[in-house]
């Protein structure tokens, strides 16, 4: 997983299969920005496990 790369997981604050971007990865965190979602969400990369990759629509143009 990089920064910009694009993510999901099964839910967030009820959203079901929310769409974001990683913004930061530090030693301690992986932090997400969650489309339509308030805040930056730090993950540790335990926690981040259950974020699955998504390929971005412009990408594979």
């Amino acid at each position: 997983m990089n920064v910009d790369d694009r993510v999901t997981r099964d839910s967030v604050l009820r959203v079901k299969k929310p769409v974001g971007s990683v913004i930061r990865i530090t030693n301690d965190y992986i932090i997400v920005k969650w489309d339509n979602i308030n805040g930056q969400w730090h993950y540790t990369h335990e926690q981040a496990k259950k974020l699955q990759p998504i390929e971005d629509e412009n990408e594979s143009r």
